[in-house]
């Protein structure tokens, strides 16, 4: 573990060999297709020891490898909550990410992992070529460094779950400081298209709308709002219409993906 990288401030992590070598029982169980023991095996550790870092990492792998990423992410934040540098969980994390299409999410992870961990480790080894080769493509396709991606990915994930409770002004700036950092993004054009069309401002919701199909003509989400805000009144909110919204290059990934 690289020591000089350590985060600052005070944190208190439980060491406890016994808890570490359940968790490794409860993994061997889930590898060994024993899934429903493991869960039980790790239910009771949770109970027993919450606090404990190991604990919590474990149940974040076992959540990974039942192919429940969101809960693996839950658990992975509680480890690193408890002991920040932990490279095993932030990696892991990463890996979780991955797999829910939150890229910035992701490549926030692969650095904490690369920043506290160990260059003669795998896990290091492979986050710090995913982020090479993550940092190329991005350039290449969206013409931003990884800093700027991640940047507006992060403001782009307040921005939405803000879009999510209704709350359109807000939400609005948050979508427009996510293009600032990263403009050929159609997501978060289709969002604030969205954004404008709930407070009301019908031209400028389908300017926005057609930046995002200029980004990303396949843009399905955009397409299909454009038809809704086509019949709105300017000056007049469209609320409670079923606009489609979609998180941060998600529906581009799956799309590619498929």
């Amino acid at each position: 573990m690289a020591a000089n990288n350590l985060p600052d401030g005070h944190f208190i992590a439980e060491i406890n060999p016994v808890a570490q070598d359940a968790v490794d029982a409860a993994l061997e169980l889930a590898l060994d297709e024993r899934v429903e023991e493991a869960f039980k095996m790790m239910e009771t550790l949770v109970g027993e020891y919450p606090r404990n870092h190991d604990v919590c990492y474990g149940m974040g792998t076992l959540h990974g490898l039942a192919g429940n990423h969101g809960e693996s992410v839950f658990w992975f934040k509680k480890a690193v909550a408890i002991l920040p540098y932990f490279p095993e969980a932030h990696f892991n994390m990463g890996v979780a990410y991955q797999k829910l299409y939150d890229l910035g999410s992701m490549l926030t992870a692969y650095r904490k992992a690369v920043e506290y961990g160990d260059p003669e480790e795998e896990y290091y080894r492979t986050a710090q070529s995913s982020l090479a080769d993550m940092a190329k493509v991005i350039m290449k396709n969206d013409g931003v460094d990884i800093d700027s991606y991640i940047a507006s990915s992060r403001e782009f994930n307040c921005a939405f779950e803000l879009m999510e409770n209704r709350q359109w002004e807000a939400a609005l700036k948050g979508f427009r400081a996510a293009a600032a950092q990263h403009d050929r993004n159609a997501p978060t054009h289709g969002n604030m298209g969205l954004c404008l069309a709930n407070l009301g401002h019908k031209a400028d919701a389908l300017a926005e709308l057609d930046r995002a199909l200029e980004i990303d003509p396949e843009y399905e989400p955009a397409m299909t709002n454009r038809l809704v805000v086509e019949q709105m009144v300017e000056g007049h909110p469209m609320e409670g219409v079923g606009f489609k919204s979609i998180e941060y290059s998600r529906e581009k990934l799956e799309r590619e993906n498929c």
